[in-house]
């Protein structure tokens, strides 16, 4: 027999649990509710943030060191071309692309060329005029005379190291054709005019080569490095190294800048990461290159086209301030990358005394 009370309670809790749970269910529908409306839209516009920003995070993660491969799937034509100097005319690939380019009357190693073709319009666009000169160093540096030398001379041996690995790069505007195979094309007259200004105009010593490295194009790199080397056991003290070219494979409108009412060619600081073969100190002439470059458009705007990092070398492991320096293209005349030179010893003088 059970108490009254108890058998009370046994009567009515099915009817109370059933007001329970509904009470439950309402509280949690409330509750999916007001998360859907207030919690579950915060979680969704963060998750839609954050695969908005993924192709961000993805290019900062892998490519920001490298921005030329980004370049490169957005325009794989940029892969057909030059990334500092010339290739050995003898290639294969080389051979091709010419063959090619007379059937299809396309320059397919240039971006723009390709676009010219694609795009009709574009060849209305005429790239800025240029007179071709002579090479002759005292034309080049007739208009460039330098202000008497300043107060201070700094002593020793040779401060600044200059040489050309591809003595034969040349500029098409003066030359007509863009080597001088086996002899010394525009860079040298190039190397020569940087040369005089940081002499006579700043009173830096300098020591230079004009030795013919690329006589065999494709061991160019191995026969400069003797070169900089017998440099460097003469000039044991010298602060800077300089190996002087021109880039190649960009079209005329790419190749010039104007710098006080003058077109002149631009400079690009090339950097060895030495990937193949990993050189001690390439951050130095990293950190080196960025300061010239960031000089060079401090004193004047946009002459400086920055640095780029590649995977060669360039025999920058001989020196922690070692760097390639790229005066124009082969679109530009010898003028305009002299004038270059004499714009840039101001930037190394400033460099080196600060």
């Amino acid at each position: 027999m059970c108490l009254a009370p108890a058998r009370r309670f046994r009567c009515m809790r099915p009817g109370l649990a059933r007001r329970l749970f509904a009470l439950a269910g309402i509280l949690i529908i409330l509750l999916f509710l007001l998360f859907k409306m207030f919690t579950g839209a915060a979680i969704f516009m963060a998750l839609k943030q954050a695969v908005d920003k993924m192709p961000e995070g993805v290019i900062t993660v892998f490519y920001q060191r490298e921005p030329l491969r980004i370049l490169k799937i957005a325009m794989p034509v940029l892969c057909w071309s030059s990334l500092e100097g010339d290739s050995s005319g003898t290639e294969p690939s080389q051979i091709f692309w010419d063959s090619l380019e007379t059937v299809v009357r396309v320059n397919l190693c240039s971006p723009s060329a390709v676009l010219r073709s694609q795009i009709p319009i574009l060849t209305m666009l005429q790239p800025p005029a240029a007179v071709a000169v002579s090479r002759s160093s005292s034309s080049l540096t007739e208009n460039f005379s330098a202000p008497a030398k300043t107060a201070f001379a700094l002593p020793g041996e040779g401060l600044v190291i200059i040489y050309n690995t591809h003595t034969g790069e040349t500029y098409s505007m003066t030359d007509r054709v863009e080597r001088l195979d086996g002899r010394q094309g525009g860079v040298v007259t190039v190397a020569a005019a940087l040369q005089e200004a940081l002499e006579s105009k700043y009173g830096i010593k300098v020591a230079r080569s004009d030795h013919i490295n690329d006589l065999n194009y494709d061991t160019s790199y191995q026969e400069s490095e003797k070169t900089a080397r017998e440099l460097l056991a003469a000039n044991s003290k010298a602060r800077v190294v300089f190996d002087i070219h021109r880039d190649s494979a960009k079209p005329r409108e790419q190749s010039v800048v104007n710098v006080n009412g003058q077109n002149v060619a631009p400079l690009l600081f090339i950097i060895g990461s030495g990937s193949r073969r990993p050189p001690s100190g390439w951050r130095q002439n990293l950190a080196f290159a960025t300061e010239l470059s960031n000089k060079t458009n401090e004193i004047y705007p946009g002459l400086s086209l920055g640095v780029r990092i590649n995977s060669g070398s360039y025999n920058q492991y001989l020196h922690p301030h070692s760097v390639l320096v790229e005066f124009g293209t082969s679109k530009n005349s010898t003028e305009e990358a002299v004038r270059s030179a004499v714009l840039f010893a101001d930037v190394v003088a400033r460099v080196i005394m600060e």
